[in-house]
């Protein structure tokens, strides 16, 4: 069972990949990682495995951005 869902715009409090302990906006969903903002505006990178072995579920459909209407 997931303990919750992260998607961009989500709150988090994690290490990062340098072992620092960050907490953040997420910014960005990459492959492997999640770009986190700190309230210095500094950017830091969190590894998504991290994440999951913690339980918690990574949204990564949010970065792809749909648009309904064609130009043609």
């Amino acid at each position: 069972m997931s303990k919750g869902l992260v998607s961009i715009g989500s709150i988090i409090d994690y290490p990062t990949v340098h072992e620092k302990h960050v907490i953040g906006k997420v910014e960005l969903i990459l492959k492997n990682t999640i770009v986190v903002r700190d309230r210095f505006e500094d950017t830091h990178l969190v590894l998504i495995k991290t994440l999951e072995e913690d339980g918690v579920t990574v949204d990564d459909e949010t970065y792809v951005y749909k648009n309904r209407y064609s130009r043609s």
